[in-house]
Formats: structure tokens, C-alpha cells, sequence
């Protein structure tokens, strides 16, 4: 497969960012790299789908300028290959609200029924990922999530339309917020495309150190 790892990013990447593309095995796979800048993280998202469109690949693995990847995450995204599959990653967090959680939310809610928001409490946990992973479930199907490792079928782009990624702040007294990530699993949902993560791809995430899920 031809696939393009980009970071969308409007700053720099950090050393150990750029250090784990380098250090990816390709598993066969023609690899090309662009880093993208825009003036928000959603515009150099659409900058990206765009430019892997417009190169004819056949997928995209974006990843964010602070993640850190496993050097073997294109063996695993392409084993059991998913449309759009997420890595995980411990939330960057200084107040400690979302210790031990990952940026990757549940289908369902305890009473069976499915999620409609993206609540704290969906979250899974590194453990409970850890666990998934360790009893052989590998792909699972979720919610939604952060796009810090994100693997997408360029198909997609072109079956959803732009923009692809959108920042929405909805009116009111309680004002609330969907973010670009979000935008682009809501509009997966609504097209009826799962979301997958893959419990073997547990990311770095960059505070003032390389801290794992």
C-alpha cells in the first residue's frame, strides 16, 4: 500500500515524535511523510485529507506532533485492516481529571445502549485496553477518539466530503464544544462507518516526558 504519514501541526514536532516515524518498520508499504501546517489543527487535517487524495494513496496515518508511535504500528493497523482505526494514548492532563484514561470512547454505555456524547466516563482506561489486548482482542470498535494516531482509508475522504474536520462551539447558556477529532467520528457515524482501535497500538504522549497509557 502507498501510505502518507503526516503531522498536522501550526508549532514544530517534537524530537521524540519525529525520532518514532523514523524508527517505523514499513512492512512492505511505500511510506511517504509530509508535515502540514494550518492555522488550527483542523485546517491542517483538511490540508492533509486533501493532500492524500490528491496523491492517490491508500491510506493515511496521521499522527499528532506529540505522540510517540511503537515502532511496530503498521503491523499491527494493517493486520485485520479497518477503514479508520485509532492508536491510544494517555490524555495530556496536568490536573490529573483524566489520570489513567485514554483518548479512545466506548460504543456502549453499561445498560447496552450506545454512546450519543462523549462523556468522562466513557473513556476507557489503559488497564482496561491493556486487558482487551492481553485476552486477543485486538480490533474493537468504539465510540470515537482523538486523532493523535489516526489510520484512515483515503476512500473515506472522498465518500464523506469536505470539510472533513471542523471546530463546532454550539450556542446557548451551557455552551459546549465538539472538537475536530470529533467531528470527523461524528461524521464517520453518520455516513455509517465504524471506528475501530487496536489495542496493540499504545502511543506515547508527550507532557514534559514520554508518558504511556
Amino acid at each position: 500500500m502507498r501510505i502518507l504519514i503526516a503531522v498536522p501541526t501550526f508549532e514544530s514536532i517534537y524530537p521524540d515524535t519525529f525520532k518514532s516515524i523514523y524508527e517505523l518498520d514499513p512492512c512492505g508499504h511505500e511510506l511517504s511523510f509530509e508535515f502540514v501546517r494550518g492555522y488550527d489543527c483542523a485546517t491542517a487535517r483538511n490540508r492533509i485529507a486533501q493532500k492524500s487524495i490528491d496523491g492517490g494513496y491508500d491510506y493515511v496515518l496521521m499522527v499528532d506532533n506529540d505522540v510517540v508511535l511503537p515502532a511496530d504500528v503498521f503491523a499491527n493497523l494493517t493486520d485485520d485492516l479497518k477503514d479508520v482505526c485509532l492508536g491510544y494514548y494517555a490524555h495530556r492532563d496536568t490536573d490529573n481529571i483524566y489520570r489513567g484514561r485514554t483518548c479512545v470512547c466506548k460504543l456502549y454505555q453499561p445498560n447496552g445502549e450506545k454512546y450519543f456524547n462523549y462523556p468522562l466516563e466513557s473513556e476507557y482506561s489503559a488497564e482496561e485496553l491493556n486487558d482487551l489486548r492481553d485476552n486477543g482482542t485486538h480490533k474493537l470498535q468504539i465510540h470515537g477518539g482523538g486523532m493523535g494516531c489516526a489510520f484512515i482509508k483515503v476512500a473515506i475522504f472522498r465518500q464523506l466530503g469536505y470539510p472533513w474536520y471542523d471546530w463546532v462551539n454550539y450556542p446557548g447558556k451551557n455552551r459546549g464544544m465538539l472538537s475536530e477529532d470529533l467531528y470527523f467520528c461524528e461524521k464517520c457515524k453518520s455516513d455509517n462507518i465504524p471506528i475501530f482501535t487496536d489495542t496493540r497500538v499504545a502511543c506515547g504522549h508527550m507532557l514534559r516526558r514520554v508518558q504511556w497509557p
